[in-house]
């Protein structure tokens, strides 16, 4: 069947709904194109933005090809804070997803790999408040930091999942819904809970995914 056949089928079996979204998705490609791509520092191919929530520091986002952000999204390099400067940039690999509100705030480096899908509500932040001078209003305190936030390719974050400062998530990792995720974790691991830790692993030689003894 060629392409412009499965075109065809596809189409014809579209509902008002279907159309509905697509000319959103349409309108946004537009938008993400011609409005985003002269302020971003890169916007590739195909990727697009619904409605953003709030988006600044533009000129260090970069967005790979065929990216796909739904409504609601935060995207926030932060440049100054508190009369300092910082150097917050984001970075998202192609072909990744990110659900409704996806949150990516930086102050100091965020980078997503390629065709990473995040679910609904999740927050990365590389950076807190610091709290230490109980003389200082909290959001006079300089930020602090455990370093910048990498996330390996096609890992899966489900809802509601947070990501901290210094944590790198190696590849294929798949994080559970409601995790708060504090630490780094190697390729290949499902990670749930709070604070999150491993409960499966693939292995290579079975081809599947064993569940780890956390018992001590």
């Amino acid at each position: 069947m060629n392409v412009l056949k499965r075109k065809y089928l596809t189409f014809k079996k579209m509902d008002f709904f279907d159309f509905y979204n697509l000319a959103h998705v349409t309108c946004s490609k537009i938008k993400t194109r011609w409005i985003y791509g002269m302020t971003f520092g890169r916007i590739g191919k195909g990727a697009w933005i619904k409605k953003p929530e709030q988006i600044f520091g533009a000129s260090r986002l970069n967005i790979g090809a065929g990216v796909r952000i739904e409504r609601g999204a935060i995207l926030y390099a932060v440049k100054y804070y508190a009369g300092k400067d910082y150097t917050g940039t984001i970075e998202i690999g192609k072909k990744t997803f990110a659900n409704k509100h996806f949150n990516a705030t930086s102050a100091f480096g965020i980078h997503i790999g390629d065709e990473v899908v995040f679910g609904p509500n999740v927050f990365l932040t590389d950076f807190d408040h610091g709290y230490e001078d109980i003389r200082m209003a909290r959001l006079e305190t300089d930020l602090v930091s455990k370093g910048p936030i990498s996330i390996g390719d096609r890992c899966w974050l489900g809802a509601n999942v947070f990501v901290g400062s210094g944590v790198s998530l190696g590849e294929y990792c798949v994080v559970a819904a409601n995790s708060v995720v504090t630490k780094s974790f190697p390729a290949f691991s499902v990670i749930a809970g709070s604070p999150a830790k491993v409960v499966k692993r693939y292995d290579p030689e079975q081809r599947s995914w064993v569940k780890v003894n956390n018992k001590i």
